[in-house]
C-alpha cells in the first residue's frame, strides 16, 4: 500500500513547490469539460489542493478522496484555510472501490495518483461507473504549463531523486498503456501527452442528448 509523510507532503509540496500548479490545472479542467456545478471528486487527492482549487473557481461540491486518513484530515484543514469548507468534504478509501453511487458524479479529477493505484484498469472502471451520463474524467499528472514545470524543477534541483522518479513513472506509464486500458473497458477517450504532463480525458455518453 502506498504511504508517505502526509504532513511533509502538504507543507513542502502541495503548499510549497506545487502551490502554483493547482489553480492552473483546475482552470484547464473547467475550460476542457465545461463542468462548473454538481458534485466532483478529487481522486487520490492527498491533502486536497486540486479539489479545493476546483471549488474556488466553480460552484462544485467536491469530495477529496484519498487512501490515507492523514491526508483526509489535512484536506479538511486546507478547505477551511481556503474558505471553501462548506462545499468540500473528504473521505478515505481506494480508487478501485469508491463508495459513490452509479451515475452520481459530474466530474472526477485526479493529479498524480493513478501512477500508484494497485489496479489502474479497475480504478478507471470505477471512475466510469460513478460518472453520471454527460460527466467527465480528467486524470493523469502534469504541471499546468511548461513554465510551471521548469519552475518546479528549478526549486527541486537539489533533489535529483524526485526528477528521476518522475521520469520513471511516465516511462512506465506511456500514453499507449492507458489507451489500451480504455480500449479494454470500452471507454471512448483520449490520452494527451505534452511537455507539461499527461492526461486521460473522457466523457460518459448521455443517451438523452
Amino acid at each position: 500500500m502506498y504511504t508517505m509523510n502526509a504532513v511533509e507532503y502538504n507543507e513542502k509540496v502541495m503548499k510549497g513547490h506545487f502551490r502554483k500548479i493547482y489553480p492552473v490545472i483546475a482552470q484547464q479542467i473547467v475550460e476542457r469539460t465545461g463542468i462548473t456545478n454538481g458534485h466532483g471528486i478529487d481522486l487520490g487527492g492527498g491533502p486536497g489542493m486540486l479539489g479545493i482549487s476546483l471549488a474556488k473557481v466553480t460552484g462544485l461540491s467536491v469530495t477529496i478522496f484519498d487512501l490515507m486518513p492523514e491526508c483526509v484530515a489535512l484536506a479538511l484543514e486546507n478547505s477551511i484555510e481556503h474558505g471553501v469548507q462548506e462545499r468540500v468534504t473528504a473521505r478515505q478509501g481506494k480508487a478501485e472501490l469508491m463508495p459513490f453511487a452509479d451515475n452520481s458524479i459530474d466530474i472526477v479529477a485526479s493529479r498524480g495518483s493513478i501512477f500508484f493505484w494497485e489496479d489502474q484498469q479497475q480504478g478507471l472502471a470505477e471512475v466510469y461507473r460513478v460518472l453520471r451520463p454527460g460527466g467527465w474524467a480528467y486524470i493523469g499528472g502534469g504541471f499546468g504549463t511548461i513554465e510551471l514545470l521548469l519552475e518546479v524543477q528549478a526549486q527541486r534541483e537539489n533533489d535529483p531523486k524526485w526528477e528521476r522518479e518522475r521520469k520513471e513513472r511516465f516511462a512506465k506509464n506511456p500514453p499507449g498503456h492507458f489507451e489500451a486500458i480504455l480500449a479494454n473497458l470500452g471507454i471512448e477517450g483520449v490520452v494527451e501527452r505534452g511537455d507539461a504532463g499527461m492526461w486521460i480525458i473522457f466523457n460518459k455518453p448521455n443517451p438523452l442528448v
